[in-house]
């Protein structure tokens, strides 16, 4: 099956943080099937994505005033 072209697009802010609310949502139910260590190691890493994500949008508050 041949794979449909996409544009390349930047992703937003918004839908980053509706990335990391559906893996928040996968990390719970890991935890509820008993796989703590996996839905540990998954909200580490989605901490550290939302770190990033601050860090973005205080770049872009920056640039917009500047």
């Amino acid at each position: 099956m041949p794979k449909e072209y996409q544009e390349n697009k930047a992703a937003t802010a918004a839908d980053i943080e509706r990335s990391i609310q559906a893996l928040n949502k996968m990390a719970e139910r890991l935890w509820g099937d008993g796989r703590e260590a996996e839905a540990k190691a998954l909200l580490r890493a989605l901490d550290a994505l939302n770190c990033a994500l601050d860090r973005i949008r205080i770049g872009e508050s920056h640039r917009v005033l500047h």
